[in-house]
């Protein structure tokens, strides 16, 4: 895992901002988005899952995404491997976001149990996969 030099750090969290309309610490669903392809699922519908964790990284592998973005709760950005993709919220870690360098999609893991998912591509794929999703979906 690489750690992102802070002046590129800084240029990826402005975009990330103003694409994703993530203005606070937290994000949706904690927070309202003015996006309308956003999702959220409750945690434990996806955490410990590997078939949901390999739909996911199989889908971001699937738009060429061999390495993504992940941001922890204090704002570092590291490289990854899409493969070690682990969407869940972390004790150690705290609130994370995963996405790609054109920000054509974003996950988001709450310490209130929700994993959030923006981008149309990647939700319409994973609700293909998901038959029982609608009976998942997070609610504040």
């Amino acid at each position: 895992m690489d750690f992102e030099p802070n002046q590129y750090a800084d240029h990826l969290l402005k975009k990330l901002s103003s694409i994703w309309d993530i203005e606070k610490h937290y994000w949706y669903p904690l927070y309202d988005c003015k996006r309308n392809d956003v999702i959220a699922f409750n945690a434990d519908y996806i955490e410990d899952i590997e078939s949901k964790v390999l739909d996911i990284q199989n889908f971001l592998l699937s738009q060429n995404n061999d390495r993504i973005f992940e941001m922890q709760e204090e704002r570092t950005i590291r490289m990854i491997e899409t493969t070690s993709l682990d969407p869940s919220y972390d004790g150690h870690y705290g609130e994370r976001f995963w996405f790609n360098e054109d920000m054509n999609w974003v996950i988001y893991a709450s310490h209130e149990g929700s994993i959030t998912f923006g981008g149309q591509e990647l939700i319409s794929a994973l609700k293909d996969k998901w038959q029982d999703w609608a009976a998942n979906v997070f609610l504040c």
